[in-house]
């Protein structure tokens, strides 16, 4: 009798160490192309655990370093953390399922990809710092961040006209990411207005105040309308 019931508890706990042992050393590619094929990227190539792995190549934003921590949850902090590194970007933070935290980017304009043809080829960047944000079904509740770009003022010699650094705080506005970016210069003001909705649309409104007669050879070229001695211009399409 006792060497039955001590054969059974062998039995229990050796296949309990083997489903620990799985657990703790479940290879992250068995997961991650279902996910990510959720979100439009093709079949990539996954090392590591799900607790801490890679992922090579992927789509427009290079290689992932991630890492699941679940002493995080338990202390109410955010579970994973990650970080991407490819010549056109870099991506870091921390996020669950719905709320990211301590995100940085850095993009390097030249080398984003984007549909937009009239931004192929700019030199500057795009730095975003996200302190927090938190979004459900009913789109961006809370978000609290800055977002700047340089690139009116690093292509100059291009454009023989150079506008003021943008930058401006990154908030939610009716369930859309609202960013009003301002940039001040000598004898030139411009004001862009960003909002991004969940669903993948943007729309944008810029205008730019400026004495600077050269301005008038590039800011049609982007499609601003002159209004007097202002020009605007507003847009609007998918962002995803």
């Amino acid at each position: 009798m006792i060497n039955s019931i001590m054969q059974k508890l062998y039995i229990l706990f050796a296949s309990l160490g083997c489903i620990l042992a799985l657990v703790l050393h479940m290879p992250l590619s068995w997961f991650a192309n279902g996910v990510i094929q959720k979100y439009g990227f093709k079949e990539v190539d996954a090392s590591g655990s799900v607790w801490e792995g890679h992922l090579w190549n992927l789509r427009d934003i290079g290689n992932v370093h991630i890492k699941l921590d679940i002493t995080n949850y338990l202390e109410n902090q955010l579970p994973f953390s990650f970080q991407t590194i490819s010549p056109s970007m870099t991506i870091s933070g921390d996020a669950s399922q719905n709320i990211f935290k301590n995100i940085n980017f850095i993009g390097q304009l030249s080398k984003l990809p984007t549909r937009d043809g009239r931004l192929q080829g700019l030199n500057g960047q795009v730095k975003i710092n996200l302190d927090e944000i938190f979004w459900n079904k009913q789109g961006c509740i809370t978000s609290k961040g800055n977002f700047s770009t340089n690139f009116l003022m690093k292509n100059a010699l291009k454009w023989n006209w150079a506008g003021p650094l943008l930058s401006g705080q990154i908030s939610c506005n009716n369930g859309d990411i609202f960013s009003r970016l301002i940039g001040e210069e000598g004898n030139q003001t411009i004001t862009a207005d960003i909002r991004l909705s969940m669903n993948g649309n943007y729309t944008l409104k810029v205008l730019v105040k400026t004495l600077d007669p050269y301005a008038d050879l590039v800011l049609p070229l982007f499609g601003f309308e002159k209004l007097g001695s202002d020009y605007s211009l507003m847009e609007q399409g998918t962002w995803l």
